[in-house]
């Protein structure tokens, strides 16, 4: 487990382990919510994840037919939540 400190202006540093592993840069949004155990979270604004995804196109090479925008924002989406549920079960299993 990490520790860090609130400023005087409500901010705080996410140790750079955590950055790492979460894949956070500068700029970065996030959702934070209120527990109802008290405390909270905090987690990348799924618009991120999306971008993040997008900006891997055209990396590879693809021989196949392309696919309609509406199939690829299907498909970029459940990737997207494939890995955010993957990113859950590391998560419970760590601690």
């Amino acid at each position: 487990m990490e520790h860090t400190r609130v400023s005087s202006k409500g901010q705080m540093i996410i140790p750079k382990r955590v950055r790492q592993a979460l894949g956070l840069k500068q700029g970065t949004e996030l959702a934070v919510e209120l527990l109802p155990e008290g405390g909270f979270a905090a987690r990348p604004k799924a618009t991120d994840r999306v971008a993040q995804v997008r900006s891997l196109a055209g990396m590879l090479a693809h021989r196949g037919k392309r696919m309609s925008p509406a199939r690829e924002r299907a498909a970029i989406m459940a990737a997207v939540l494939g890995e955010d549920e993957r990113s859950k079960r590391t998560a419970r299993r760590r601690s």
